[in-house]
């Protein structure tokens, strides 16, 4: 790749007006704009208005300034759609190799308008015995290692109105139903970087889950490992350290 590639101008400085808006300054001036990319007023409109001609600014004008426009929603739709291939397509391969050398099943997880569901399992070429969750079933949030690994990434209004709003079932001896104990779990995970369940969902069964996360950092979904509890501590931390490395060499698309 050409380190030192010719650039068309005016399309470098069309490039820099779109960079201008972000989470910080969602709205602009024409003035505001001019001054962030240090070109006159009058060059500042014309790439201005030829981005509102094509939708990729619009202009309000009754407030006299301009955000990002239409023209971004599908693209954006597009790039997510890919972005979400792409990390199906590298993990899937793995859930086998990690079910083989843990003798675990091993699950990918993903985040689903709001929800967590299976996408993928794999279990060990060598068992007598299978762990499974069946696709498209919501997780039960507060009381499977990946529900807590998908609520330790949210927000703690978000987790707050979770708490408040949801019954939090108790589905063995071990299942956390208390809000404080609750949150007193996520931020542990928070601290680990990993989640756990043991016993909580089904006596004798747990699981060890790490978030999977985007450019962004939002939990997009989980990997997670599944069987007796004591196979779960006993390979807890290893599991971690073998998929969060993992993860963090998996590029993202862009």
């Amino acid at each position: 790749m050409d380190k030192n590639p010719r650039t068309i101008q005016s399309l470098a400085r069309a490039f820099a007006i779109l960079d201008c808006f972000d989470s910080v300054h969602p709205r602009l001036t024409i003035t505001e704009i001019s001054d962030i990319v240090h070109l006159n007023v009058n060059t500042t409109r014309g790439l201005v208005n030829t981005l509102v001609h094509f939708q990729y600014l619009s202009r309000d004008d009754e407030e006299n300034d301009y955000y990002l426009g239409l023209a971004f929603i599908p693209k954006a739709n597009l790039v997510e759609d890919q972005y979400l291939f792409h990390i199906k397509n590298k993990i899937q391969p793995m859930l086998r190799e990690w079910a083989n050398i843990f003798e675990l099943s091993a699950r990918l997880n993903m985040v689903d308008d709001g929800q967590l569901m299976t996408v993928f399992t794999e279990v060990p070429d060598n068992t007598r015995y299978l762990i499974m969750t069946r696709s498209r079933t919501p997780f039960p949030l507060h009381a499977t290692a990946s529900g807590k690994a998908y609520l330790s990434s949210l927000p703690d209004t978000v987790v707050d109105t979770y708490i408040r709003d949801t019954r939090l079932v108790k589905y063995t001896d071990l299942t956390i139903t208390e809000a404080d104990r609750l949150v007193e779990e996520l931020n542990k995970t928070r601290e680990r970087g990993y989640a756990l369940e043991i016993g909580e969902i089904n006596e004798g069964i747990g699981s060890v889950a790490i978030p999977i996360t985007d450019k962004r950092k939002e939990c997009i979904g989980t990997i997670s490992l599944s069987g007796t509890n004591g196979q779960i501590l006993q390979e807890e931390t290893r599991i971690w350290e073998m998929i969060s490395e993992f993860l963090n060499n998996l590029q993202p698309l862009g």
